[in-house]
């Protein structure tokens, strides 16, 4: 093998892998919009002031990530006459998969900039212990948050320190707990991988700003209650805050405490959501959670079960001309009844086999037959499963039987593997 061939065949695996996960993330793309359209009409009408069935809607967005395999755009007519087009120019115009990818992979480092940028910068905050949880207090006056989705860190501002009681303060820090507790923080991390992977769909980008406000106002209601606190004392608290670190600095844009982004949240909609405040049933939340559980591990299972695997096993029969490369005979109804297989053997029909190669002038020993082997999804990443040649093979009552061996290298392993 040559240099150029050796580095032709990495550059086919590298655009195959192009594509197969390009046409994937596309189809997600296209079916995200109809989730989003969903959420967002649900969220401003009949559960406008459901606050736990509001924030569960995201949910929705769990399988979308698992739907690029699934056999409706293949096997259903529907599906074949909406997206077979875009698959085929895929193939056919790689570089469309490249740019796709080469845009996920810069949003990718700008978020992971943006998140070093802020761990570094709390890394070097002061470290206390505070009614027994360690705290990283900041002299800049920003809203009191909690940062980082493993190894969660509760970030205070002095000032907060200095101006709050103490229940004051352990209703903030009972805040910022509820926020690690419910799994917010994961959460967030989820969604930046959503925007990231389907960065063409504009809506997740515009709708982050909805997703951290229900998120916000779950953890409210769950504060509230564990507090035992009331509404108006609680409405109050997140005034103060403001006032303070308005007082602190002429730079803080009137946002309110807890917010993490502050951009995204104003204080006005959310004192006017914390004033609408009415006790709930512990019953009712754990029932929105555990509703949330079944169906995103239903729809898990179920979309398993209608998508192709990741390795799917392809019945397949060619016979190649070696001694120039091509293919002699394509699987088909003709060369079926000429030749079978099973785990070891091919087995060729050898008067049947000659009628169909009879105006060739192929040599017996170039005559190659490939069979088996697997593919990803129908028409990408098919490889062989083994090879014999039919000079090779033992004949008995007009049946030749051809020993053939498995044809695998390190990149066939790979692909099948991702």
């Amino acid at each position: 093998m040559t240099a150029q061939e050796f580095w032709n065949i990495r550059i086919r695996f590298l655009n195959l892998c192009a594509v197969y996960y390009v046409v994937q993330l596309i189809r997600c793309v296209l079916f995200s919009f109809i989730i989003f359209a969903l959420i967002l009409i649900l969220r401003k009408t009949v559960l406008k002031n459901k606050v736990f069935f509001k924030g569960a809607l995201w949910s929705l967005f769990v399988p979308v990530l698992f739907i690029g395999k699934m056999k409706f755009f293949y096997e259903n007519r529907i599906g074949v006459k909406l997206f077979s087009r875009f698959t085929a120019m895929c193939m056919n115009h790689v570089w469309i998969c490249w740019l796709y990818l080469c845009v996920v992979l810069l949003y990718t480092a700008r978020l992971l900039r943006r998140r070093k940028e802020l761990k570094r910068m709390v890394t070097g905050m002061e470290r206390r212990m505070v009614d027994g949880t360690i705290i990283y207090v900041t002299d800049i006056p920003v809203t009191p948050s909690t940062v980082g989705a493993f190894r969660p860190k509760i970030v205070i501002p002095e000032v907060i320190l200095k101006e709050y009681d103490r229940k004051e303060f352990q209703t903030i820090l009972l805040h910022e707990k509820t926020h690690i507790r419910l799994g917010h923080l994961l959460f967030y991390l989820m969604w930046d991988i959503l925007r990231v992977l389907l960065w063409l769909n504009p809506l997740f980008a515009m709708s982050t700003k909805y997703f951290r406000e229900d998120m916000e106002e779950i953890c409210d209601r769950v504060t509230i209650k564990r507090s035992e606190c009331k509404a108006y004392d609680y409405g109050q608290l997140l005034l103060k805050s403001m006032m303070i670190l308005q007082a602190e600095s002429e730079d803080f844009n009137m946002y309110a405490a807890f917010t993490g982004n502050k951009e995204y949240r104003s204080v006005r909609q959310r004192v006017t959501r914390i004033a609408a405040y009415k006790p709930y049933k512990r019953a009712v939340a754990a029932g929105t959670l555990i509703a949330v559980v079944l169906y995103v591990t239903a729809a898990f299972l179920w979309m398993q079960h209608v998508s192709y695997g990741r390795c799917n096993p392809l019945d397949s029969i060619v016979v190649y001309d070696m001694g120039t490369g091509t293919k002699l005979i394509s699987d088909g109804e003709a060369l079926r009844e000429a030749a079978s297989y099973d785990e070891n053997y091919i087995y060729v029909n050898t008067k049947i086999f000659q009628e169909l190669i009879k105006d060739s002038t192929v040599s017996s020993e170039n005559i190659c037959f490939y069979v088996g082997g697997y593919y990803k999804l129908p028409g990408i990443g098919a490889g062989s499963g083994g090879f014999g040649y039919l000079e090779t093979g033992d004949s008995e009552n007009g049946i030749l039987k051809i020993g053939y061996e498995e044809t695998e290298d390190i990149l066939g392993l790979i692909l099948k593997i991702i």
